[in-house]
């Protein structure tokens, strides 16, 4: 039942309209009737998975503070729930039982919805409660309900026990949060089916037949990846923050304009900033802290092992390790030069200084992506090589505009030309954009512009499942 499908629309609008009518004693049992739905339309191994690894979180945090074993326990079934995740997720292997006349395989369960992101929910409650940063869940209803949470249980964004737990107190949604939850679900929905899903038969093409095509093609493909990761992650968690208000609830925001960040650091603090959040208090500052004698050696060693771990969030593979990499390089690069950089800033015009960081940082994040989308070393390895190699295409139709268009064609040139084109309105505006979607009243205009581009423009036939579902 993705985000972007018609049946999830339907469902939306009925858990929605029950929400509000009902009295507020069960609310809290319509939202976890209706997560157990959701997770397990998707299927019965995610639906045994959320609830098993939130009721044994649960009683092991219970009884977790200050004891080691049980936190290294509970740590153990955490961290292994999402290396076995990433294994199967990224292998064809399975394990098969087989008990009498029931047989069962370990790689369908391990593959369950949204394991991955509540593990690290689970991680960071533990961890909190065993340190004694935080007191033990009392409600078993709540903490369920916390990691199933249907609008956010595919792909985050991530949230603590004490962000979202205290909000369950069966409150009807007010006029404003309703509101503001149609206008930040419309502008999630155009993101990913007039953006995202337009530019996904490109960006194949380029990556999945990296042999075929001239250096600039490759280049641009490359381009398109990274705007396409960006519109259609963000695009679901518009829709996941959209449709946690329609029924009052607020979560975490996860983008703040990353695309126009003017260095790496600062790129990390835009992107995916639920996740990277977690990252930097559960692993980079507990690092950096207990080796602050060594300073800079500390930032360091927290940067790899912060990227190492992300790597292996990611993925069981050595595309996701050279990716990490390159932004430790990037990020270490920065550190080392931080002086140098702010001199020379004196010497530069600002806006043409920031225009270059900004240019620079992009190309560096891109390349990057290339080793993030490719299936193996071998293919992003073919795709840099291709790039460098018979750059300018020879026929600009034949070999820069069919391919990126996927025909050649006046329809298909039309196609391509306008999802160009609200791509770069949607990036240079997005700015006045998020300002309106975030508005607590309904904008006519607001509202009719999205819709229309929606209807004309979206994909509803052949739509793409979200990129971080595979996560």
């Amino acid at each position: 039942m993705e985000f972007n499908s018609l049946l999830f629309l339907c469902f939306l609008l009925i858990i929605v309209t029950l929400n509000y009518f009902l009295p507020s004693r069960y609310r809290l049992s319509l939202l976890l009737f209706s997560s157990f739905s959701f997770i397990g339309y998707f299927s019965l191994a995610s639906l045994v998975a959320v609830l098993f690894f939130s009721i044994i979180n649960f009683y092991l945090a219970k009884n977790s503070s200050g004891k080691a074993l049980l936190y290294f326990i509970a740590l153990l079934l955490n961290i292994s729930a999402i290396v076995l995740f990433n294994y199967f997720n990224s292998s064809a292997q399975g394990i098969d039982f087989k008990l009498s006349a029931v047989s069962f395989n370990i790689g369908s369960f391990i593959i369950a919805l949204g394991l991955s992101f509540y593990s690290l929910q689970n991680i960071a409650y533990i961890t909190d409660i065993y340190f004694k940063r935080a007191t033990p869940q009392h409600s078993i209803l709540k903490y369920v309900l916390y990691n199933s949470f249907f609008t956010k249980v595919v792909s985050g964004p991530v949230m603590l026990p004490n962000e979202l737990i205290p909000q369950m107190n069966g409150d009807r949604p007010s006029a404003e949060m309703l509101a503001s939850g149609i206008n930040r679900f419309l502008i999630g929905l155009l993101k990913k089916m007039v953006i995202a899903d337009r530019l996904f038969p490109a960006v194949h093409a380029i990556f999945d037949t990296p042999d075929t095509f001239n250096g600039f093609t490759t280049l641009t493909g490359v381009y398109l990846f990274t705007i396409q990761l960006y519109f259609d992650f963000s695009g679901y968690t518009d829709m996941a923050i959209g449709a946690a208000k329609l029924l009052g609830y607020d979560l975490k925001e996860n983008f703040n304009l990353p695309l126009r960040s003017a260095s790496v650091t600062e790129f990390w603090r835009r992107w995916h900033i639920s996740l990277i959040s977690w990252f930097s208090n559960y692993i980079y500052y507990p690092i950096v802290y207990r080796l602050r004698t060594y300073k800079k050696t500390a930032v360091f060693i927290g940067i790899a092992a912060t990227f190492f771990v992300s790597a292996v969030w990611h993925g069981i593979g050595s595309t996701f390790l050279l990716w990490a990499l390159c932004h430790v390089i990037y990020m270490s690069f920065e550190l080392l030069t931080k002086s140098f950089r702010t001199n020379l800033s004196n010497y530069i015009p600002p806006l043409f200084y920031k225009s270059l960081s900004i240019f620079i940082v992009f190309n560096a994040v891109c390349f990057s992506n290339i080793f993030f989308r490719s299936h193996s070393a071998t293919q992003a390895v073919r795709l840099i090589k291709n790039i460098f190699s018979n750059f300018i295409p020879v026929n600009w139709l034949r070999d820069f505009v069919a391919p990126l268009a996927q025909g050649g064609n006046l329809n298909e040139q039309f196609n391509g030309i306008i999802t160009v084109v609200i791509t770069l309105s949607v990036l240079l505006f997005e700015r006045s954009i998020n300002k309106k979607a975030n508005e607590t009243k309904i904008n006519m205009g607001y509202l009719i512009v999205c819709v229309l581009l929606i209807m004309i423009f979206g994909v509803f036939s052949n739509a793409e499942r979200f990129i971080y579902m595979q996560f």
